[in-house]
Formats: C-alpha cells, structure tokens, sequence
C-alpha cells in the first residue's frame, strides 16, 4: 500500500515538475559530455540515493544530493545559483522534478539528463566511486 502511495507521489511529482519547468534544457549524453568538457563552471549533480550511487558509481565530477532526502533543497541551495546545474539520475525523471525545484530556487542555468545513469552505464561511459570529490 505504502509504495502505490509512493509511486502515486512520484507520478504527480512528474507532472507537476512537467508543467513548471521554465529555463531547463534537456541533454542526451553526447551534449553532456560536451557542455563538461567546454564550460569548467557547470555544476554536475546526482540526485539517486546513496545506494544507487554505491552500486553504480557516478559521473566524474558529480555533487551527491539524493533528491529523496528531507534535507535537498537546503543541500542544493548551497550550489550557486548563477552557474548553470546538470542534474541527473537513473533515467531522467526524478531529476526533471528536481530542475522544477532548481527554477522555483531561483536557479536560471538548469539542465536535465534525461538518459540518466541508466543510459549512461550502456555507453560505457566512464565512472567514478561514490564519494569521489565533486567538481569545484
């Protein structure tokens, strides 16, 4: 019962971030690899819980804040809000509600993943541990 709840939320959550997001762009994985490689000031973020990233890894770079967490709007408001922010996670849709979190922050910079770890994994794309040092 619990999780048809949960998974209930998550949907309206979807839809909800659907129809709020302003200034967010989305990335396949070719485009995120090149906004990394070219814009030094991008804020990359993994938004999966811990063990998602333990049992994955992530992209280099990446700041951890689990987008689940009762603590993640203050964790993500510590980013600047001025750089533009990538967000990611499995396969793109908790990190789209999360950019419609970003916009309501006041973030004006937000881009979207949408392909996600998922994707990410089955290009064989490279991957750090969890815990490894985010990108200044």
């Amino acid at each position: 019962m619990l999780q048809k709840l949960f998974q209930t939320g998550l949907l309206a959550a979807f839809i909800l971030a659907g129809a709020l997001l302003q200034g967010q762009s989305n990335l396949n994985a070719s485009q995120l690899e090149n906004l990394l490689a070219s814009d030094k000031t991008v804020q990359l973020v993994d938004v999966r819980t811990p063990g998602e990233i333990q049992q994955t890894g992530k992209i280099a770079g990446a700041w951890e804040i689990n987008y689940a967490a009762p603590d993640f709007r203050e964790k993500i408001g510590r980013l600047d809000r001025k750089r533009p922010v990538v967000l990611y996670c499995a396969s793109g849709g908790r990190s789209a509600s999360a950019a419609a979190q970003l916009s309501q922050m006041g973030f004006t910079k937000i881009y979207n993943y949408t392909g996600g770890m998922y994707e990410w994994k089955s290009l064989r794309k490279p991957t750090v541990p969890a815990g490894e040092k985010p990108r200044p």
